[in-house]
């Protein structure tokens, strides 16, 4: 994924903090500077919300899907063997949608599938290399009624059973809807059922063909998953083209970078839950963005932007990031000249989980938002954070 969660050491930050939140604290207190600053080649003019103005059947698709991974269980809660998550992916497209473990496209298809989204995690974070040990996927497939998805469950069972003759039938005690199977001598199972108008599937491997164990695994990412699908209503499909993005213009106020086409990793909001569970512990962030009162995330290219209740909480945000530890272990540098509301910062070390721009990182808050920007150059840094800066203040 493109977006690790930082976290910074505690070091030398105390002055770096202070002076930020002094400056914060009390709009009257803080000269504006904003007229010189310098923000080389990026426009501080708002972007339009075109890319929600017009009906997309796509973009409904990328909402909804991001609606059921709000939903998605984390696999620290299944078993302790799937605490490292490994990311969720949006299974719906511009061209139709894809496959993942337990999903086939072309047999979910003729059921008119509105939504679909895949979360795996496992026993060890995806740093670099990494060699499997246990592993869950559990995707999830709004489908427009209760008999679709039904029959898609199926239909998605017989297509991954039919793969390989040596396959049999597995039945689960706890849930015998559920339609399940294996290869004996293999470690891994997978299974499938609708709940409502959603299908669950799940496939579950571990470091030895023990079926008491596969079986168990299972059975509890279904009582995991079940409960949080309660309340969850798939948008009905002559409506899913209405679907927009970002119906509070979050993405309209962050600087524009690169295009403006909703995608999962470049061009997205997020609600806390939705994005925790794209990080390597994902529990544990989505604790922390509802101890820090995070309300909703928007990500745009090298950017992000966090939604808080107020202008105290964004301050008190503002430290919280500055003072989390992150993969790549940032350390305070000099800012944007004259505006000590901007805190920046630089990696002590690179960033192994991402080839994305992480070198340098800039925090910025205004009111209610802390907005986080990051480049490879360290004056690019400066000059987006200003210009970020500007956009935020003319936004109101």
């Amino acid at each position: 994924m493109r977006f690790r969660f930082r976290r910074l050491a505690m070091v030398a930050l105390i002055a770096a903090i202070a002076s930020t939140s002094v400056a914060c604290g009390n709009g009257s207190q803080t000269t504006d500077h904003s007229s010189a600053l310098d923000i080389g080649p990026y426009s501080t003019q708002r972007p339009d919300s075109g890319f929600d103005d017009q009906p997309s059947e796509t973009r409904g698709m990328l909402v909804e899907s991001l609606r059921l991974g709000e939903r998605a269980v984390f696999g620290s809660d299944v078993a302790p063997e799937f605490s490292a998550g490994h990311g969720g992916t949006v299974l719906a497209t511009d061209s139709g949608f894809r496959n993942a473990d337990g999903v086939s496209a072309p047999a979910m298809q003729p059921f008119r599938p509105l939504a679909a989204f895949n979360a795996s995690a496992a026993d060890t974070p995806y740093i670099g290399e990494y060699h499997k040990h246990y592993e869950l996927s559990i995707s999830l497939v709004a489908f427009p009624d209760d008999q679709s998805a039904a029959d898609a469950a199926v239909a998605l069972e017989h297509s991954d059973f039919g793969a390989n003759s040596s396959n049999v039938p597995v039945s689960l005690s706890s849930y015998p809807a559920a339609l399940s199977h294996w290869r004996p001598g293999t470690p891994n199972l997978g299974s499938w059922m609708a709940f409502k108008s959603v299908v669950i599937a799940v496939y579950v491997e571990s470091l030895q063909a023990d079926l008491d164990q596969l079986t168990g695994f299972v059975s509890k990412a279904y009582q995991q998953q079940i409960p949080k699908l309660d309340g969850y209503t798939p948008t009905a499909p002559d409506q899913l083209a209405m679907l927009k993005m970002d119906q509070d213009r979050l993405l309209t106020r962050l600087v524009k970078t690169d295009d403006t086409v909703p995608d999962q990793q470049r061009f997205a909001v997020y609600s806390p839950r939705g994005f925790a569970g794209q990080a390597t512990d994902p529990a544990a962030v989505a604790r922390d963005f509802e101890s820090q009162g995070v309300k909703a995330i928007a990500v745009s290219d090298n950017k992000y932007l966090y939604k808080l209740s107020d202008a105290a909480a964004a301050r008190d945000y503002l430290t919280h990031l500055a003072n989390d530890p992150t993969v790549s272990k940032y350390v305070p540098m000099s800012g944007v000249p004259a505006m000590a509301d901007i805190a920046c910062f630089k990696a002590t070390q690179p960033n192994s989980t991402t080839i994305l721009a992480r070198r340098f990182r800039c925090l910025i808050p205004h009111e209610g938002f802390v907005a986080e920007v990051f480049s490879d150059q360290e004056t690019d840094v400066r000059q987006l954070a200003a210009a970020e800066y500007q956009l935020l203040k003319d936004a109101g």
